[in-house]
């Protein structure tokens, strides 16, 4: 019984207090450096001045690959697309064993999803597939090929002029 008082006690009164402690004290998460890291929403919508609406035209021009009637936005859809493509080349040139690891592991994880639903169809055991953890995981990749053919989009449908209606 004294036991179960003590670990109340500990719970109710130690815990916060080593929080408390813990959060004063000075560690690696309180010296961390800030990033240099540019917010590219933020200078887009400086550099062009763009209005809230407009930002948000441009960016779904961007986000979708599609086509601005306006001169002014479709020069703010290539910067912007331009600019979140070499966000992303310079992201797998800082950090190339992460972009190789990323590589290897989705390869690996492709063969043995194909595996499994090799194995489930041979052995007409469908219920062993996890379907759901399937579609999500093929979600990921997807969208960043997506991304990536979306950005190709944006530049190429605003970079020539605007054609005549």
């Amino acid at each position: 019984m004294s036991a179960a008082w003590v670990v109340i006690a500990v719970l109710l009164v130690g815990l916060p207090l080593a929080a408390w402690w813990v959060g004063g004290r000075s560690a690696f998460w309180s010296r961390a450096e800030a990033r240099q890291v540019p917010d590219v929403h933020r200078e887009m919508v400086r550099r062009h001045a763009l209005r809230p609406a407009e930002a948000a035209r441009v960016e779904a021009a961007v986000t979708w690959g599609r086509e601005l009637e306006e001169p002014r936005l479709r020069a703010a859809v290539v910067d912007w697309a331009e600019a979140r493509r070499a966000e992303l080349v310079r992201w797998s040139l800082d950090h190339p064993r992460a972009a190789a690891l990323r590589v290897w592991v989705l390869g690996l994880w492709a063969t043995l999803t194909v595996a499994a639903l090799v194995f489930a169809v041979v052995g007409n055991r469908w219920g062993d597939v996890p379907w759901v953890g399937a579609v999500w995981w093929c979600a990921g990749p997807v969208a960043g090929l997506f991304q990536r053919r979306a950005l190709r989009r944006a530049v190429e449908l605003n970079s020539d002029p605007v054609p005549p209606a």
